[in-house]
Order: C-alpha cells, then sequence, then structure tokens
C-alpha cells in the first residue's frame, strides 16, 4: 500500500534518525559519498576509510534497512574492540531502532535485545536479525561489515586472519561483503 517503501533509497533517507556527535536526533540523509557507494556497491567491496564520511554509520543504516525488509536476513558487523562495538550497536544501530517511526516499528517483535543483537520476528515462523561483534567465525551471514580492518590487522594479527579465513567465506557468494579500512 505504501510503494515507497519498496524504494531502499527513500527509506534510507526517510525512515531511519541518527545522532549527531553533538548528541542531536536527526534524520539520516544519504551524503555524497555514501550515495555514490550505494549506487556502485557490488558483492565484495573495499571502502578506503576517510574520517567524516560515516561510512560506519552508512553500513549500520542500510544493513537494519536489510535486516527489517528481508525476512530470513542476518546481518553482522564487526569491529576492533568491545568499547567500538558496544558504540556501534548502541549509538547507531540501537538509536536507529528506538527512533524508527511508530507505525511501521509495531509491525515487527523483537524477539532478541541484548547487548549486541537485535532479532526480530515476522510473525510468520521468520526472523532476521543484526549483531555486532568482534569475532564472527561461525554461522551464515548474508551480509558482512568489517570496520577499521587495517587496525584490526595492526593490532590482531591473528584475528585479521581468522576474519580472512573464516569469517568473509561464511558470506555466500550472493551475499554482501564490506571492509572499511
Amino acid at each position: 500500500n505504501f510503494p515507497l517503501l519498496a524504494d531502499k533509497a527513500w527509506r534510507m533517507d526517510h525512515l531511519y534518525r541518527i545522532q549527531t556527535k553533538r548528541g542531536e536526533s536527526v534524520r539520516f540523509k544519504m551524503n555524497r559519498a555514501q550515495n555514490d557507494f550505494f549506487q556502485r556497491k557490488a558483492k565484495r567491496n573495499i571502502i578506503l576509510k576517510s574520517r567524516r564520511l560515516g561510512f560506519t554509520t552508512f553500513e549500520a543504516i542500510d544493513m537494519l534497512d536489510d535486516v527489517l525488509f528481508n525476512k530470513n536476513f542476518d546481518g553482522l558487523m564487526l569491529s576492533y574492540d568491545q568499547t567500538s562495538q558496544l558504540d556501534i550497536f548502541d549509538h547507531k544501530i540501537g538509536f536507529a531502532w528506538e527512533n524508527y517511526p511508530q507505525p511501521l516499528k509495531v509491525l515487527y517483535a523483537v524477539e532478541s535485545d541484548r547487548a549486541n543483537k537485535l532479532k526480530f520476528n515476522f510473525g510468520d515462523g521468520t526472523f532476521s536479525s543484526i549483531t555486532v561483534k568482534t569475532m564472527g567465525r561461525g554461522g551464515t551471514h548474508q551480509r558482512l561489515h568489517v570496520s577499521e580492518f587495517s587496525l584490526i590487522c595492526r593490532e590482531d594479527p591473528a584475528k585479521a586472519k581468522e576474519i580472512i579465513s573464516g569469517t568473509i567465506p561464511s558470506v555466500p557468494f550472493h551475499g554482501r561483503v564490506d571492509i572499511e579500512s
């Protein structure tokens, strides 16, 4: 009944709220760099880290949207340490979900809401989830975002090797992997 909800770009720019560095709640709207990536992304992407372009925020909103609008979809975001993991979950994903438009929010039953995971029950035996962790071996995810991969490589080469040998291969070829480095 709502044709605009079928348009992912419209949803991204109209349904989600983010928190600014000053703590203000504003509607998320893709900036030029984010929109360029959105239009050109492939199934496997490397995003060169550049400050102030908001790619971690973009990835959190983009993945949350995938989880909310695709049944049986599991998204995983990996971060370099527990502090950043909680920051991504609480201040990006959790904030966007808490401020999601109420008329749409009531369509989802939150099956699991813990420190690093939101699991949504669609009411028909299907679920989707988004998780933020520091490691991600095990399970199959349709979407993976690795934040600060160069920092992981420098600080913990064994973890970097595990991501390459275990986590990335867990994403099927039709899934999407984005490495921010």
